[in-house]
């Protein structure tokens, strides 16, 4: 009997260990996975300026509650990252709205020349609507760039890497956040900006990655095309970029297209698991993690716990 219960304490023991074990080796991987690729950018400015850029706009929503609701276009964007001139925000111009928008009773936009435009929504009406959105001051007629919040100073010599242009993201389904009874069934978004060089003596070589990018999306177009889709700066995402080269002042357009969401068939834009629980259903795997319930490897260590336990009250009692 005393070795029945020694057997027993030992397979518990060993359970809880195992446990433990797995879980630290889950939280080492899931860290593994969400790092952005291990490159380390360096603190700078930039030789090429964007300006003119614009966006077009096309969305689908669904009001899925029992009263009317409202929706509307936000006019200024931050972007979560540092490195606008100044560390300012982007403003935009509302160009044109179709359907016509109508002004929205409060206002989040003070201080720029628009009211707040937006639609109603009806009881489970679904409502499409397009718009085209201009950024003005900063990367509308004064040059700008995205830089990166984590870069480092330069503090290396004598060779660093030059990564060239940062990139800044956002969730289409962001309003899906703010109001759970808005159902956005689809958004397509077309963004053009011009890079130039502000450089008047030389040509400077580089990658110019796309400004603005929406998560979770697939790039559908691109002109001039892609030379690469960096997945190391956000997880899940692929991000439009170009190498190219600028003579003195010269200006380079370029043109690319996002959809959201990912059909099904269509090939995922990144790698690993969906980060984001509301469209989560989109992008389902059949690979357990932190946030697909519990672990197959736990789940067996509890069937050997309990199988150990049913043993020893069956033979070793």
């Amino acid at each position: 009997m005393n070795l029945g219960k020694s057997l027993m304490i030992l397979v518990l023991l060993f359970s809880v260990l195992g446990v433990i074990t797995f879980a630290n080796s889950l939280a080492v991987v899931s860290a593994q996975n969400e790092s952005p690729g291990g490159q380390t950018w360096i603190n700078g400015s930039s030789n090429v300026g964007l300006t003119a850029l614009s966006v077009t706009i096309h969305v689908c929503i669904k009001n899925t509650k029992d009263h009317v609701q409202y929706f509307k276009i936000s006019q200024t964007y931050s972007g979560g990252v540092d490195g606008f001139a100044d560390n300012q925000t982007i403003n935009w111009r509302i160009d044109n709205t179709n359907p016509t928008a109508e002004t929205m009773i409060d206002t989040t936009n003070t201080g720029l020349p628009q009211a707040d435009l937006g639609w109603k929504i009806q009881p489970g009406e679904t409502k499409e609507v397009e718009f085209t959105l201009s950024a003005i001051d900063l990367f509308g007629v004064n040059p700008a760039w995205i830089g990166n919040d984590a870069a480092v100073d330069n503090t290396y010599w004598p060779l660093i890497p030059d990564m060239g242009l940062f990139t800044s993201w956002f969730m289409p389904n962001e309003i899906e956040m703010l109001n759970p009874d808005l159902d956005l069934l689809s958004w397509k978004g077309t963004f053009s900006f011009t890079a130039t060089n502000l450089v008047s003596e030389r040509t400077v070589h580089g990658i110019i990655r796309a400004p603005i990018v929406p998560t979770d999306s697939l790039l559908t177009s691109s002109d001039p095309q892609v030379t690469f889709k960096d997945k190391d700066i956000v997880f899940g995402t692929e991000i439009a970029a170009w190498d190219d080269s600028f003579a003195p002042g010269d200006p380079h357009g370029y043109v690319y297209t996002y959809e959201w969401p990912i059909s099904a068939d269509s090939s995922p834009t990144g790698t690993g698991q969906n980060l984001f629980p509301v469209t989560a259903a989109n992008n389902t795997t059949t690979v357990p993690t932190q946030n697909t319930g519990s672990p197959y490897a736990l789940l067996v260590m509890a069937v050997i716990i309990i199988g150990a336990g049913l043993g020893y009250a069956k033979f070793l009692r």
